[in-house]
């Protein structure tokens, strides 16, 4: 131990006489830690930690597939669930739908985001209520008297806490529901977010070939995970069997729930990130190497001296562990304070519909992951100078000024580390110039659409007090009226779906074709939508007529279709009076839209049927206000307005559709913004390190350069002479990091919209941009090198 305490204090004695070195080498190991720290912070909570569940590894989500369809994860229908859950010995199986509800409590409506499950939900995930009780089996029954649990969150904000909440009767969607139930805090399931839940019944009316519940399932006691998934499929192949109409050729998917709820966009987010600074981390450790090696160089005398005094080559090696975890224990402590700052920023990027965001933080965890990381660092650090100096020529080493053969072995392993540095930095730049080449493609992708000066809220009558399409279609009329009068107010529309934010989708067939099961049917997207939707878009009409106020219940039924669906069926002819057969009727062809874009595939756009909404009794409806004035300012008006016709119906989510698209589109952002983070980062490290080895290199030459300036030699030949060595390690380093940039971005093609991840022209931009800001990093030492007085070179020699 003694020896131990004095390695130390030897150790600190010898930084203290480089407090630029330190304060350099700090600095970089601080922002290599601090990145990893900040990224292994979000990487824990999304991969590493179980699900907050009792045996959560037993859990799992079930799905249907059919290859031939290309179904790979498909909902399930309520009546393969239920036939499932009879069936299974394997498994206990539970449903759910997300679902929304209106809550009329006081003087203030307001829309909670709920879901429906099965009575056994709560006993399959292993989670109790903190108050009450969860749902029974006799509660799955339609009629009965409604119950409903809220979230501990709901319970505080909206009742106060009141511990006598339980057997409140609440209005949802107009209805009576006694709450018997509340969940504990932080509790969550797949999403964050969810407010209320109530019991999921099934009325024996439901069809087969709809799919749209979630069905979960935790392996019973003595199964195995191979068992469950042999019988999951084994039962579907005897429903495709009994059921050859709607369900021949479906199979089913056993999937860890962890793995659905954090899917291949999270993992292949969180190996690119941890990839991306590891990378950086490397970059560096090799800068403190070189500058390490630099501080040896100078040292070779006292550790010849040492070793010429006993010191063996454990001790020598011992001393320069020392300084680098000296280092990099103060590069950590700085680093530590950098991630706090670098957790704050990515949660400002993250969408707060990320699960367990919240969770994100500094914890003994991620210091133990920091702890484990900044040992490794002081490893990679000390080995080149520990290296190169246990294998002094003692005898050159001993003379005044003597340099043994660690003066060539140094430059050697010096430049070896710069050429490591450019090539990861270069694999940053190219992954980073990939990225935000697919994020600028999203942003000025012809969507088909103008959300420009665009408000957008949401409306879900509730089936109680809308019950027929009559009471629906006058609502909205009167809605559609009342805010087009607004002052400022250009267009009003609605639809059942907002552009970027999905579609549903239906089957459809053409008159005359012969029909015998669904298998044979075509696949369409559909929307409802109301007259005035696409004059608020700005969606133009390409052939015919857009749906409009005349499109009611009494007169012929009508559709719009998009471009897609008239180059799959009539290419190069007018499909104006055409007919679909969809919905169980025959619909006319009115008119003919651009393509517009209902999901974040910028690439690539299916057929689109748009129905009127006055044809139907969609109580579901987006709406879309094109405005003359600041979208922000109609806000209270809107709602109003609403309030207006029903006092009880909420309004919710009134913001400018801008709005709405860019936090859409946040989750496709944020590799972008992090590589980028990082990218620059690196580049500056990488041309620091260029800078140094250089910048040593000629300080190790002053000699050599003012001899040959003596001899004749000009200004511009010396500095061309240093420029050609940095270029030469430049070059290496591209040429290297091309190579390894080639095999690391195909991981990114989950991330990218447009853009090929082998994208000649961008990895060409990367290298000649780190070429060029290598050359730039070689010029200043180059140029002092021109500053050297022959006089005082040859005088020295």
């Amino acid at each position: 131990m003694d020896e131990i305490w004095q390695d130390i204090k030897y150790a600190m004695r010898s930084l203290r006489r480089g407090r630029a070195l330190i304060a350099i080498a700090m600095l970089s190991l601080a922002i290599g830690i601090g990145a990893n720290t900040t990224i292994f912070s979000a990487v824990d909570v999304f991969m590493l930690r179980p699900l907050p569940y009792p045996d959560s590894d037993e859990l799992y989500s079930v799905y249907t597939t059919n290859h031939e369809r290309g179904w790979s994860q498909v909902s399930f229908s309520v009546p393969d669930f239920a036939d499932l859950r009879e069936r299974s010995r394997t498994l206990d199986v539970a449903a759910t739908r997300y679902l929304s509800f209106n809550l009329s409590e006081g003087d203030r409506p307001e829309r909670l985001s709920g879901v429906q499950v099965s009575s056994n939900f709560f006993r399959m995930l292993g989670v109790q209520p903190a108050r009450g009780r969860a749902f029974t089996p006799e509660e799955e029954v339609e009629g009965r008297h409604h119950v409903a649990m809220i979230s501990d969150g709901l319970w505080q904000q909206r009742f106060g806490g009141d511990p006598d909440v339980l057997g409140r009767v609440v209005l949802l969607d107009g209805e009576q529901y006694t709450i018997v139930g509340v969940m504990p805090p932080k509790f969550w399931f797949i999403g964050p977010g969810t407010e209320i839940w109530v019991p999921f019944y099934i009325t024996g009316k439901e069809h087969r070939n709809s799919h749209y519940i979630a069905v979960h399932a935790r392996l019973r006691p003595g199964a195995t995970p191979e068992q469950a998934q042999i019988e999951a499929e084994r039962i579907a192949g005897r429903l495709a069997a009994e059921y050859p109409d709607t369900n021949a050729g479906n199979g089913a998917v056993l999937i860890t729930l962890h793995r659905d709820v954090f899917n291949e966009g999270f993992r292949t987010g969180c190996l690119t990130s941890t990839v991306a600074v590891l990378f950086l981390l490397l970059i560096a450790c090799a800068n403190v190497a070189n500058l390490l090696l630099t501080h040896a160089a100078g040292r070779e005398r006292e550790v010849a001296v040492r070793t010429a005094l006993g010191a063996g080559r454990a001790r020598i090696v011992r001393q320069f562990l020392a300084e680098a975890l000296i280092l990099a224990a103060a590069g950590a402590v700085l680093g530590t304070g950098l991630a706090v700052f670098g957790i704050r920023g990515l949660l400002s990027v993250m969408p707060g519909w990320f699960p367990r965001i919240d969770e994100i933080g500094l914890n003994p965890r991620v210091l133990g992951f920091t702890a484990l990381v900044t040992m490794l660092s002081a490893i990679l650090v000390c080995l080149g100078p520990a290296v190169q100096n246990t294998k002094l020529n003692m005898v050159e080493s001993l003379k005044e000024g003597g340099r043994g053969g660690t003066a060539v072995r140094g430059a050697r392993l010096r430049k070896a580390l710069v050429v490591v540095e450019v090539s990861l930095a270069l694999v940053l730049l190219v992954s980073s110039a990939l990225l935000v080449r697919g994020f600028i493609n999203i942003r000025l992708a012809d969507r088909g659409f103008d959300e420009s000066d665009v408000l957008a809220f949401m409306l879900a009558l509730p089936e109680h007090e809308y019950p027929d399409s009559a009471s629906t279609i006058a609502f909205h009329t009167d809605l559609r009226e009342r805010l087009s009068s607004l002052p400022g107010v250009r267009s009003v529309g609605a639809t059942s779906i907002l552009p970027l934010h999905g579609s549903s989708g239906t089957y459809y067939w053409l008159p005359g074709e012969d029909i015998e099961s669904d298998l044979q049917r075509k696949i369409t997207n559909t929307m409802t939508v109301s007259p005035g939707y696409f004059e608020a878009l700005d969606i133009p009409i390409l052939q015919g007529r857009v749906i409009e106020d005349r499109d009611r219940p009494a007169a012929s039924r009508v559709v719009v279709v998009n471009e897609a669906m008239v180059e799959r069926h009539w290419p190069g002819e007018n499909p104006i009076g055409r007919e679909l057969v969809v919905y169980s009727g025959p619909k006319q062809i009115v008119g003919v839209v651009p393509n517009v874009y209902y999901n974040n595939d910028v690439q690539s756009v299916g057929p689109m049927v748009y129905f009127s909404a006055y044809q139907g009794g969609n109580r579901y409806l987006d709406w879309v206000i094109e405005t003359d004035v600041a979208p922000e300012t109609l806000v209270e008006s809107v709602r109003q307005e609403v309030l207006a016709i029903d006092p009880n119906l909420p309004a919710y989510n009134i913001r400018p559709l801008k709005a709405l698209i860019d936090e859409r589109l946040g989750g496709d952002t944020i590799m972008a913004k992090i590589m980028s983070a990082v990218a620059l980062i690196a580049l500056v490290l990488a041309l620091a390190g260029v800078y140094g080895v250089m910048a040593y290199s000629v300080s190790q030459r002053t000699q050599e350069m003012g001899i040959r300036m003596a001899l004749g030699a000009r200004n511009r030949d010396v500095v061309s002479m240093v420029m050609r060595q940095g270029a030469v390690l430049a070059v290496v380093g591209v040429v290297l990091g091309v190579a390894i940039a080639l095999g690391v971005t195909r991981s990114l093609a989950f991330f990218l919209y447009g853009v090929s991840p082998f994208d000649p022209l961008i990895f060409a931009a990367a290298a000649l941009a780190l070429l060029v800001a290598g050359i730039v990093a070689t010029f200043f030492p180059a140029r002092r090198a021109t500053l050297v007085d022959p006089v005082v070179a040859l005088r020295s020699e």
